[in-house]
């Protein structure tokens, strides 16, 4: 699995790029926090190119939300292909955390006050 972000008007998205599995999350999980320490921070996680995840992809994703949250920041979800979309749906994560199907829709959800 891949990581990288980029900061559009403010906002930081970090795009994923790969399977969620054991092994794709293990690859992640440290740049991905890493990458979430600043306060107030406003993320979109772009998920167009992550075509499968697991029950441990589903934590990472929580984890991280909670970091941002508890920093007083904002953090949503854009773009999951159908099966992640399907899995955020059955386990209850799309209740939580915002699942946006555009950028536009993305940016006015965490955009900075």
């Amino acid at each position: 699995m891949e990581i990288s972000n980029e900061l559009l008007d403010g906002i930081l998205k970090i795009n994923l790029i790969g399977r969620m599995d054991v092994e794709g999350v293990a690859a992640i999980s440290d740049p991905f926090a890493s990458m979430l320490e600043q306060d107030k921070l406003s993320v979109i996680v772009d998920m167009t190119e992550v075509p499968y995840m697991s029950s441990i992809g589903i934590r990472a994703l929580l984890i991280n939300a909670k970091q941002v949250s508890r920093r007083g920041g904002k953090y949503v979800l854009l773009g999951p292909q159908p099966d992640v979309k399907n899995v955020l749906q059955v386990s209850g994560i799309d209740k939580i955390i915002g699942v946006c199907d555009t950028l536009d829709e993305a940016k006015n959800k965490v955009k900075p006050n």
